[in-house]
């Protein structure tokens, strides 16, 4: 990245926390908070296009539905570290598929052991991960999401538990977390209609998700869970 992004943005194109801008300090990173966890940031032309602007817009598809679903299920944006698996940007415009530095595997080790550090500093007691590209290799990382290796897809993740407790990773002593593989905001649209969980369909199963990772995470009581919400 040639330079951070002042306003709002995934690290690491930007910092990765709600409500930057560049005439006023960082806020704080949510220790023990929540950590999103994206597949890639952006193009050389989208990071480009989001500079120039001084921070993405929330009308973006990923934002305007990741916010929502955060909205619904009670969690403030400040809460968050929005972050990425893999680090850099992609040449030229294309932004979907797999990120190609996929292919390689010294790339992929390097970001691999990035995000262990990212995960030792913040220590979130919730991880929620987007899309279908991001589990497979997370699930690498830590014997309790071992399922997430074994298969591909939504209907996979549904299977075998889309919320996973007491998740441990290599190095990271004395701490656990909850994890919760969601579809990616920027296609939810088209992806969440698949999503099954606790006799839910569609968007209520991913609040279910959602909800129940909280509780089991200690970020909220039970007996505040809402009702899943359509839509």
């Amino acid at each position: 990245m040639p330079a951070p992004i002042p306003g709002l943005a995934f690290f690491p194109g930007g910092y990765g926390l709600w409500d930057c801008s560049a005439d006023k300090p960082l806020p704080p990173l949510p220790i023990n908070g929540i950590m999103v966890l994206g597949h890639d940031f952006h193009s050389e032309d989208g990071y480009a296009k989001s500079f120039q602007l001084g921070g993405e817009r929330e009308t973006l598809p990923t934002w305007r539905n990741l916010l929502k679903l955060l909205r619904d299920v009670g969690i403030e944006p400040k809460q968050c570290f929005f972050t990425n698996l893999y680090m850099g940007l992609r040449a030229g415009s294309a932004t979907t598929g797999v990120f190609p530095g996929a292919g390689d595997p010294r790339f992929v080790k390097h970001c691999e052991q990035f995000l262990l550090e990212q995960i030792r500093v913040q220590r979130p007691a919730l991880i929620l991960t987007l899309g279908v590209h991001v589990p497979p290799v997370v699930g690498r990382l830590s014997p309790e999401l071992e399922s997430w290796t074994l298969g591909r897809g939504l209907r996979h993740l549904d299977t075998v538990g889309p919320v996973k407790t007491n998740v441990t990773f290599e190095g990271i002593d004395r701490w656990a977390t909850t994890i919760v593989a969601l579809t990616h905001t920027s296609l939810r649209d088209a992806s969440v209609r698949h999503r099954r969980y606790g006799g839910e369909e569609k968007h209520a199963a991913e609040v279910r998700m959602i909800q129940d990772a909280m509780v089991l995470g200690g970020l909220m009581a039970e007996n505040q869970a809402k009702p899943p919400q359509s839509g």
